[in-house]
């Protein structure tokens, strides 16, 4: 029996030793490429800089979609941010998706709306019954236009938005993020420069804004937030955006556009149908439907980031509500990569069927199932007493260090390339979240990615969920 388990232990060992080994090696890999990629972009921007850009005539229209739903609290003061936006040919379609709060008064008020005949628009994307469309008697407002519509959900909303828009681009976001104003200008920038293949999506990093200074709707002082909590989704931000999505997009590797702020082709939106309302990783699940239909086409694309913090957002301030949001993403990618599961290890995909969508499936879906699985594993050999005790200390030493080691350089690179938190004190509370999250953090984050697979394991029924908000100050404290 003991020679059984010992046998057992060691291939067990091995296993999780290979699997450690192959993903310390992409987060290796990813340094590497991210630095390489930010560099690139540097020099574009030199080349073809904002006001290049905002003087041009022949530059991309744009449409940007915000959908809302019981934001009354904040809705108000991100209008405002929206509409602060810089570009030449933009129109701003903000659809109320069956909010049961004060958001749509609060809209009518403000923006001095007064409802329009829409019946001539074509909406080739089936929708829940629009009540309303709402234009501004004010002259300042022209470009916004406000939807009111049953509710069909976040997805639903956009595919709205996306049926009304008459613009070459979309642009998705959500009514509760803070824009910069120059947001799009640098958004349209990949769209302007490559030549032989198509951009089919363009994600911009996003940051986290909570404590942060808001006024009339413009992101006035960026502050790391008060709690521990969020200052680690800060320091998970830049580490995931500027290390991981930058060194997928360097490789034309991307599968996933953040929803909070994704810019598409129309065209392309309505090839594919849009959003698809059936899953809470709508993000995802487009972007690899783009991918599939451009493989189906045989046309050159490719998915890229602009690694700029453009879009901040409120992240969860409490460990309630950040184990709803995790538990919703780990849905969300469980039915993503069921849905096209016929993707894996499938060459008629090229890389994204070889190595991209195996790598979802082993290392973004099967992390915190492995780790559970070494806990347990973990606890049954160590009773038997086959574990080698002072070996594995240092080996979790280690693998606690190089984590450390990755973030920081994270939050470093992303200090040293765009000086958002410059102060002494401030990278020191994110170097110190960096080396608190594995204690503090990511058994939580790991919980609620679990508690999202057993839901769907066991077929428990769970929506979109809700986030509860505080709202952007307008007058943070120092």
């Amino acid at each position: 029996m003991t020679e059984l388990l010992q046998a057992i232990y060691t291939k067990i060992s091995w296993i999780f030793f290979v699997y450690g080994a192959l993903l310390l090696s992409i987060y290796f890999l990813g340094v590497i490429l991210s630095a390489r990629a930010v560099k690139r972009n540097k020099r574009r921007a030199r080349f073809l800089e904002v006001k290049d850009i905002v003087s041009a005539t022949d530059i991309p229209s744009v449409t940007l979609v915000a959908p809302a739903y019981n934001e009354g609290l904040t809705i108000v003061e991100n209008v405002k941010s929206l509409l602060s936006i810089q570009y030449p040919f933009y129109e701003l379609i903000v659809v109320n998706d069956g909010s049961k709060d004060n958001s749509m008064q609060l809209l009518i008020e403000k923006y001095k709306l007064k409802p329009v005949d829409s019946t001539f628009i074509v909406q080739p994307i089936p929708t829940a019954m629009v009540r309303a469309v709402y234009k501004s008697t004010e002259i300042q407002y022209k470009h916004l236009t406000i939807i009111d519509k049953n509710n069909g959900g976040r997805s639903d909303a956009i595919n709205c938005g996306i049926n009304f828009a008459t613009t070459e681009l979309v642009l998705c976001t959500d009514a509760d993020c803070i824009v910069e104003q120059d947001a799009i200008l640098k958004m349209v920038r990949p769209y302007l420069e490559e030549g032989d293949s198509e951009i089919i999506a363009c994600g911009g990093a996003i940051g986290v804004a909570n404590d942060s200074d808001i006024r009339e709707g413009i992101l006035k002082k960026l502050r790391v937030p008060k709690d521990l909590l969020t200052t680690t989704q800060v320091v998970e931000y830049i580490r995931a955006f500027l290390i991981g999505r930058m060194g997928w997009g360097e490789v034309n590797g991307l599968m996933l556009v953040s929803g909070a702020f994704g810019m598409y082709p129309r065209t392309r939106l309505l090839e594919v149908g849009g959003f698809n309302t059936k899953t809470v990783g709508e993000d995802l699940e487009l972007c690899i439907r783009l991918r599939v239909h451009m493989e189906k086409l045989k046309k050159k694309y490719k998915v890229v980031y602009v690694p700029e913090t453009l879009c901040w957002t409120e992240v969860p301030h409490t460990y309630e509500i950040f184990v709803k949001q995790r538990d919703r993403w780990a849905r969300g990618l469980w039915e993503t990569l069921k849905l096209h599961k016929y993707l894996f290890l499938n060459p008629k995909f090229g890389k994204m069927g070889m190595i991209f969508f195996p790598y979802w499936c082993f290392f973004e879906f099967g992390a915190p199932i492995i780790e559970f699985l070494g806990i347990i594993f973990m606890i049954i050999f160590g009773y038997y007493g086959l574990i080698d005790w002072n070996s594995a200390i240092l080996l979790f030493t280690a693998v606690y260090l190089l984590g450390c080691i990755f973030s920081s350089v994270a939050v470093f690179f992303y200090i040293l390339n765009f000086r958002h938190y410059s102060s002494a004190r401030e990278v020191a509370e994110l170097l110190l979240a960096s080396y608190l999250e594995p204690f503090l953090f990511h058994p939580v984050l790991v919980f609620g990615q679990l508690k999202g697979l057993y839901k769907k394991l066991f077929r428990i029924e769970s929506g979109w969920g809700t986030m509860t908000r505080k709202g952007f100050s307008s007058e943070a404290s120092a």
